[in-house]
């Protein structure tokens, strides 16, 4: 029988399913998958059985992160300059601070359910999306300051990692971006992809990673791509979680997050 999706994919636009809140990421499917740090509610707080909402009771690892609300921000962030990459993100002339988890002490962590880039997943996007084809990208936006940068620490980052791995311990990560003291950089398996990024700061920037089946990751910060490398990633560790930590040196801070899976060549480009 032919692949009813075949006529749909020639004539209709991608379908694309949103799960919005973090906490329903391990009980729904979809292409796309949104965390949302708020004022008003602690999301990373200590799991309830009485509380909507609370990561930790939703299979997340939330460990002694501050919420911290938003503040010091211009209405749409001022003047907006565009980026180069295709994600349609740029800079702001002033974002302010986001709504954010902020990490302040020594193994702070918050880590998603691994539920990313396997078989399952990727083929569930593939059906909802109307699409012939199984997606080939795995990508992570978001908005992140390494509030504190001041020491060349891989264990203290944001990005994807393997299968019953944790954000703490760099040879489980299968792309994630840290600050050497100097420069921001990449790293996988606890070893840097590429070379070093753009020098370190400690402000609000909407970064990119994009993991490609056809053996590439790329990174990006504010719409410009940093750099997209040439890489084996490596077998047998899907699915994979999305998460950050600090180090007792470095402590960066995570606001408004979307995981998506995407076809062709990505939004990196």
């Amino acid at each position: 029988m032919a692949n009813p999706n075949a006529l749909k994919n020639a004539y209709l636009p991608m379908t694309r399913v949103h799960v919005n809140a973090g906490w329903k990421w391990a009980m729904e499917v979809g292409t796309d998958y949104w965390l949302n740090p708020s004022e008003l509610l602690d999301q990373a707080a200590a799991a309830s059985t009485s509380l909507e909402g609370i990561l930790a009771a939703a299979g997340w690892i939330a460990t002694s992160l501050v919420n911290t609300d938003g503040s010091g921000g211009d209405f749409r962030g001022g003047v907006f300059t565009p980026g180069s990459d295709k994600s349609q993100a740029g800079s702001y002339a002033d974002v302010g601070t986001p709504n954010h988890f902020l990490t302040n002490a020594d193994n702070d962590l918050l880590e998603s359910p691994a539920m990313f880039g396997s078989a399952v997943g990727m083929q569930a996007a593939r059906d909802i999306a109307g699409m012939r084809n199984l997606p080939n990208i795995l990508g992570v936006s978001f908005w992140g300051a390494m509030t504190v940068n001041s020491a060349d620490v891989k264990e203290a980052s944001w990005g994807f990692w393997e299968d019953d791995g944790s954000a703490l311990v760099p040879a489980e990560g299968m792309a994630a971006i840290y600050s050497d003291s100097a420069n921001f950089a990449l790293q996988a398996q606890d070893a840097v992809v590429g070379s070093v990024g753009p020098l370190v700061d400690t402000s609000w920037h909407y970064w990119n990673i994009e993991l490609n089946f056809d053996g590439f990751i790329s990174w990006s910060q504010d719409g410009v791509l940093i750099q997209r490398n040439a890489v084996s990633i490596t077998t047998d560790e899907a699915p994979y979680s999305f998460g950050f930590a600090a180090d007792g040196t470095n402590f960066p801070g995570l606001g408004l997050t979307h995981v998506y899976y995407d076809w062709g060549s990505g939004r990196s480009q």
